[in-house]
């Protein structure tokens, strides 16, 4: 017997409420074409005002009394409801006889529980509290409004409880921590607000230097999409679809899932450009550490500094470990991990204990905290793809690599581990590789990108650093200060006991020669003491020396000789050889500033007499003369000094919307040159003079006692160092900073050191209060980095914290290289113009992307050393004003949404997408494009037929005058488009027809700006209006018999699709009596025949209980209440014999119907239609007779 239209029906679920039990079992009642409020209530005005999800389960069916097939059966939305703010999904469990609690959980599945957090949660957290503390790097990106994160207390425990939390609002401010009593670190603690209160209380970690949360504290976890639920909807097309065509452009791929009410977030002072870590090499050579402490399992190794990846060894007893892309291995074994830029080496919970005596090796790297440069990658529909390569120039540092891809409206990260290896916190979300030697950048994404969204790359360059540890550092000295000014020249004498009696003399020329060598200031008395041995902390130096009251002379804006000289006359004569200092300012020469850099060179220069006349600077240049006689100054007021200068590239980085490559002025690096530099020729130059005039001794001698050696570690340049990359070794000690303080004696297995003394990282100026007396004063330097000014960049690729944006409010500010400001406002359709600036700024996806400089033409600038023939575009060429990359900073106003009750939603919000938005659409799915034609009222009569001016339809419906469904008295033909009137005579005329067309395609492509791609042709011509719908895809629908088998026992409560323990003695015999089922009565699932004596049985369901007792010599048919029709027949002759008390026999049976869960959503927002519906369509197709 053939499939009717008739025998596909929508049946009502048992409680079609939205309370806990709601939903369940199918029922006798089916849902008829037009009935109203026949799935939903109408909508209260509570729901319009708060919002409100209501779910409803129903089944889609097949009444026939045979087992006939309903093939390819499938459930879509049809038309959607008229009110813009209601909404209709649909999904399945699967489950025919779930109810609203497991549909519910089911939705709020959308997130799952992801990697762990770069941060764990500060100190203990109690029951109702709104916000969060979080501990973390500096480094690490602060998570953004509207974020949802895990939190989990005793995981993997019977105890265990966990709650999602989303963040309504972010703060961060930065703290010192103090540990091993004098030693600190510095870290965020990041202050989250909660869209829900806690339910539970939660314990935190203390403050650790370590960034390792406390053993069975709470972990905080990320989360992830696991779209545990398919969700099918329709929306309209928004652009005409002709035949043959393979796309069509909807309004989006998205539903309302849940309400959610927008707000507006302002974005103040965001850092574009970004923080990193970037790993430089700072070697000169290896380090080595000695230790006889057991390494074991779950612990800490501390290095002391940044680690340059794949140099470490531990070399021990029997073998060595060494590091491989960020894991320690034994061989091929991984024992633990290392956390190259903190130095820090963590054994595995599964390592083996190390003992004996071991030697550790690496070359040390600086870390610096590098604000990021940025390039982009614009995907469109022709380069959208899953793999990418980017090469930048020059190379990346290591650890220092970012790429970020949207997919799906989701940002994914790739974070570089320091050993060239791209990783996301999940392995589905893509990895890669990156060159540090060719810059070359190759990602493989975990899915792939939106047309219209833009791959993002940041990298910290190398470019700013400069390895200083072979640069060379003299001994250390000793700074005594003589209590008087105005000494006389070879009168001093030092001597101190270092175990033995030691002398140091002046030589009259300013030098110290004996048992020491330095260096003395006659005018002002300082003395630098480099003794030749190390003495002893706190020694007593004894100073005897000859003083006389010194002069000192000021002369504002000399004028100049015709010469170029400057002659100065001193108030006095006779002036005393070697006491002479004079000192003036300078200017330096015009420079480009993108040329150039000011480093922290000193705007003065200073002369020094030799004790013959003559003036000469620190590098022993003579620059003038005195006549120590007359007391007359000639001088020349001007110098050469080195500056360092900036050199710069053109290179292809990035790729714009139009396919074509970027051309950037890219920063490479700086060389010094020799600059002039000149005294001003203004009121504001100033000579000052420091000498002695010949006049009457005293004589003098203290004891002055010193515990501190000082030493210049970046004398030669005056360059900044990086913290935490300085490792030397002085006197048989290995020294180490941290936070501008000196360590040595590191413990390797706590981390903990001795103080040592204090580094000064804008000077260089170090100071060691800890060594080992007696040995050579020599210092062996083996890591040293240092910088030399702020990074500038000529564009910045970069997406605001949220997103979207509202058009009109990004303002983008920056300085450039000159020091002038740019201050800039997007214009409302996302275009940036400014001076010497332009760029555009996405507002839906929050990417923003700026060049800084200008289109000129080329010709005429071929001899600038900007110009470049390659970078030349349609004889235009981009000049470059960079700025600081530090300086770029923007503010905004962003869209978030406000969280909504859960009790009053139905539905708890928080793990499912801020803005409440599902994709209904992804490739692989189907889509049913339709379109429904509505005829003009018509009255028809017996025998009448009318073309409804379409062919291949899809489905014809008649309708009386009052909008009720005429099912009898009159055919279709779909293939030719016609309806035959056989019988009017129960008609309330006039009638409308409606005809509908349709497509049904897999999709192949799905983006998130509505376009759609299908794997095949579409047949029909579609008008802007209609629908396209993702089907909920229920298969062929029969009733069948899945699962059969006896067993000797069953428990009573285990429903196992597999024979537990023994099979019983007899068997059913289904080969030759097949069990009976039909559509119509036959549901989905598991029976027991349970025997209660030798020929007598009780038949249980799952989900029905006991609903029937038999024999094994009668026919059993129990009945199904729904339809009044048997579950199943289980004949007598199958039994068989030898069944024993106890035995069973266990049955799946698979009905004719597919439990469907409809979602209404109601968005916030005043009635705009007050008679509302919307059309779910069961189709499928039939065998023909």
């Amino acid at each position: 017997m053939p499939i009717l239209a008739g025998d596909i029906q929508l049946i009502a679920s048992k409680v079609m409420d939205d309370n806990e039990e709601g939903g369940g079992a199918p029922t006798a009642i089916a849902i008829h074409d037009g009935a109203s409020n026949a799935i939903f209530p109408d909508i209260s005005e509570l729901d319009r005002a708060g919002g409100r999800v209501n779910l409803r389960k129903v089944f889609a069916s097949v009444q026939t009394t045979d087992t006939d097939s309903y093939l390819g059966a499938n459930v879509v939305v049809a038309v959607p409801p008229q009110d813009p703010l209601v909404s209709v999904t649909l999904f399945s469990t699967g489950q025919v006889f779930d109810t609203r609690s497991n549909a519910r959980n089911r939705v709020e599945s959308y997130l799952s529980s992801g990697s762990e957090w770069p941060a764990y949660l500060f100190e203990n957290h109690i029951a109702g509290q709104r916000s969060i503390q979080l501990f973390q790097r500096s480094s690490e990106t602060l998570p953004p409004v509207g974020q949802t994160l895990l939190l989990v207390q005793d995981e993997g425990q019977t105890t265990e409880r966990a709650q999602y939390v989303r963040i309504t609002k972010v703060s961060a401010i930065e703290r010192a921590f103090t540990y091993d009593n004098d030693k600190d670190y510095k870290v965020l603690i990041v202050t989250c607000g909660l869209s829900d209160a806690l339910r539970y209380d939660f314990s935190g970690s203390p403050a650790a230097r370590t960034f390792i949360r406390g053993q069975n504290r709470t972990v905080v976890r990320d989360t992830v999409v696991a779209d545990a639920a398919t969700y099918c909807g329709v929306v309209p097309i928004v652009e005409l679809v002709n035949i043959g065509d393979l796309k069509v452009k909807c309004k989006s791929i998205y539903t309302q899932l849940v309400p959610s009410a927008q707000t507006e977030t302002p974005i103040i002072d965001a850092n574009a450009a970004g923080e990193y870590d970037t790993l430089v090499d700072a070697s000169n050579g290896m380090v080595t550490i000695t230790t006889a402490q057991p390494f074991n399992a779950a612990t800490n190794l501390y290095l002391g500094n940044p680690v340059v990846p794949n140099t470490l060894a531990i070399n021990f007893t029997g073998g060595v470990l060494n590091d491989v892309g960020g894991m320690l291995t034994n061989g091929a074994t991984t024992v633990g991990t290392i956390n190259y830029a903190n130095g820090l080496i963590t054994f595995a919970s599964t390592s083996p204990a190390y003992a004996g005596a071991k030697t550790i090796t690496f070359k040390a790297a600086g870390a610096p905290l590098s604000l990021a440069d940025s390039a982009g990658i614009a995907v469109t529909s022709i380069n959208r793809a899953y793999n990418y390569v980017l090469t930048i120039s020059p190379p990346p540092a290591p650890g220092s690599t970012r790429v970020a891809y949207r997919a799906q409206g989701k940002w994914v990260d790739l974070r570089d581990n320091g050993a060239g290896m791209l990783r996301g916190a999940d392995a589905a979300f893509g990895s890669g590789t990156v060159s540090y030697s060719t810059g070359t950048i190759a990602v493989t994404l975990g899915a792939l990108p939106d047309v219209g969204s833009t791959i993002i790359a940041n990298w910290g360059s190398k470019a700013n650093y400069l390895n200083r540890a072979t640069a060379g550092v003299e001994p250390t000295s000793i700074m005594l200060a003589c209590a008087n000014r105005g000494v006389m020249p070879s009168s001093i004498v030092i001597t101190w006991n270092n175990g033995k009696d030691k002398t140091a003399l002046d030589n009259g020329n300013g030098g110290i020669t004996g048992d020491a060598t330095g260096t003395v200031n006659y005018v002002t008395g300082e003395i630098k003491l480099i003794p030749n041995q190390l003495p002893a902390g706190g020694q007593t130096y004894t100073v005897a020396y000859t003083y006389g009251e010194p002069d000192n002379e000021v002369f504002p804006a000399p004028i100049r000789n015709p010469d170029g000289t400057v002659s100065i006359a001193l108030a006095k004569k006779n002036i005393t050889p070697n006491t002479v200092s004079l000192t003036f300012n300078l200017l330096y020469e015009n420079y480009d500033p993108v040329e150039y850099t000011i480093a922290k060179t000193d705007p003065y220069l200073t002369l020094k007499d030799n004790g013959s006349g003559s003036l000469s600077d620190s590098t022993g240049t003579a620059h003038g003369s005195i006549n120590y006689t007359t007391g007359i100054v000639t001088f020349k007021p001007d110098t050469i000094v080195s500056l360092p200068k900036a050199q710069y590239g053109h290179f292809p980085v990035g790729i714009d919307k139009d396919g074509g490559s970027i051309m950037r002025y890219l920063f490479t690096g700086f060389i010094y040159v020799p600059v002039g530099a000149y005294m001003p020729m203004d009121e504001s130059a100033s000579v000052k003079v420091n000498y002695r005039a010949a006049s009457s001794n005293t004589n003098a001698k203290e004891d002055i006692t010193s515990s501190a050696l000082t030493v210049d570690l970046t004398r030669q340049f005056s360059e900044v160092i990086v913290p935490g990359s300085i490792r030397f070794n002085f006197g048989g000690m290995d020294y180490f900073d941290r936070a501008g303080r000196l360590y040595t004696n590191l413990d390797v297995l706590t981390g903990s050191a001795s103080i040592a003394g204090s580094i000064d990282y804008a000077t260089g100026n170090t100071t060691i209060t800890n060594w080992m007396p007696a040995n050579a004063n020599l210092i062996s330097v083996k890591s040293l980095l240092t910088t030399i000014a702020g990074q500038p960049v000529d564009q910045a690729v970069f997406r605001a914290p949220v997103s979207p944006l509202r058009p009109g409010s990004l303002q983008i500010v920056a300085t450039r290289l000159d020091g002038s400001q740019i201050n800039v406002t997007a214009n409302p359709d996302g275009t940036i113009t400014g001076n010497k600036i332009i760029g555009h700024v996405d507002v839906d996806t929050g990417v923003i992307n700026v060049r800084f400089g200008i289109w000129i033409i080329a010709a005429g600038n071929e001899g600038q050393p900007w110009y470049d023939a390659s970078a030349v575009i349609n004889g235009l060429l981009f000049r470059s004003y960079p700025v600081f990359a530090s300086s770029i900073k923007f503010n905004a106003v962003a869209y978030s949404y406000l969280p909504l009750d859960a009790n009053i939603l139905g539905i708890d919000p928080v793990r499912l997408p801020q803005d409440g938005r599902v994709p209904i659409f992804r490739p692989g799915g189907y889509a049913v494009i339709g379109h429904t034609k509505i005829s003009q009222p018509v009255t028809v009569s017996n025998k009448q037929t009318i073309d409804v001016a379409r062919v291949r339809l899809s489905r014809v419906r008649v309708l009386d005058k009052n909008k009720q469904v005429i099912n009898l008295g009159y055919s279709a033909n779909l293939e030719a488009g016609t309806v035959t009137f056989t019988d009017v005579s129960t008609y309330a005329q006039p009638i409308t027809i409606e005809d509908r067309i349709e497509d049904m395609a897999v999709v192949s492509d799905a983006q998130i700006n509505g376009e759609l791609s299908f794997t095949r042709q579409l047949s029909h011509h579609y008008p802007v209006g209609s629908y396209v719908s993702s089907a909920l895809i229920a298969g062929d629908m029969k009733s069948r018999v899945a699962t059969l088998f006896d067993q000797a026992t069953w428990d009573g409560v285990s429903w196992r699709d597999a024979v537990v323990g023994n099979v019983a003695t007899a068997t059913y015999n289904d080969t030759l009596t097949p069990i009976q089922v039909s559509n119509i009565g036959t549901v989905t699932e598991r029976w027991v025949f349970r025997f209660t004596n030798t020929n007598a049985f009780e038949v249980i369901g799952e989900h029905v209980g006991v609903i029937a007792t038999g024999t094994t010599g009668n026919d059993c048919s129990p009945i199904n209440p729904a339809t009044h029709q048997p579950y199943f027949t289980i004949k007598a002759s199958g039994w068989g014999s030898g069944w024993s008390v106890g035995n069973i026999v266990r049955m799946n049976t698979v009905g004719a119907l597919f439990p469907v869960w409809v979602v209404r959503t109601i968005q916030q927002g005043s009635e705009t239609v007050q008679d509302d519906a919307f059309t779910l369509l069961i189709r499928g197709d039939v065998d023909r007779p």
